[in-house]
């Protein structure tokens, strides 16, 4: 078994896409917390990730459900995931048109340290009326055997 497992907090801010109804562009910027190395062989082990992350993503939301792809980009290490959803996230209606929600992405590749990677994403997310959101991604990254 060869796991990373990444926490990161990200803000960032949701856009429509004009003339793409329920179409979001969601692009963000976090902090990597905590990087734990489970089971990896010694050659395969990432110690500097610690850092920065970014992610750039299309949504497509409808009736409380959404389904979301795109990049996840980790500059500290030279690398990136490729995700998207093959079930769609959900959100709740809070007050003063915030909403909050969580969903699931499956890793479908990657490049740099990452080339070859598979695994899931799970987030939980805070949204504002405004399109600014507070998002906090748990990464487990099963990555090949070398």
């Amino acid at each position: 078994m060869n796991i990373l497992t990444v926490l990161v907090h990200f803000e960032g801010e949701g856009a429509p896409v004009p003339d793409a109804k329920g179409f979001v562009r969601s692009k963000a910027t976090g902090t990597i917390l905590d990087v734990k190395n489970e089971g990896l062989s010694p050659e395969a082990k990432i110690e500097h990730v610690l850092g920065q992350a970014s992610f750039d993503t299309m949504v497509f939301a409808q009736d409380g459900q959404f389904w979301e792809a795109g990049r996840v980009d980790f500059p500290g290490i030279h690398s990136h995931l490729i995700v998207e959803t093959r079930h769609p996230g959900r959100s709740i209606d809070l007050a003063g048109g915030a909403a909050a929600g969580s969903i699931s992405w499956t890793i479908i590749g990657g490049g740099g340290r990452f080339e070859g990677a598979s695994g899931i994403v799970t987030g939980n997310f805070t949204a504002r009326s405004d399109g600014r959101f507070f998002d906090h991604h748990l990464y487990k990254i099963q990555l090949p055997v070398k």
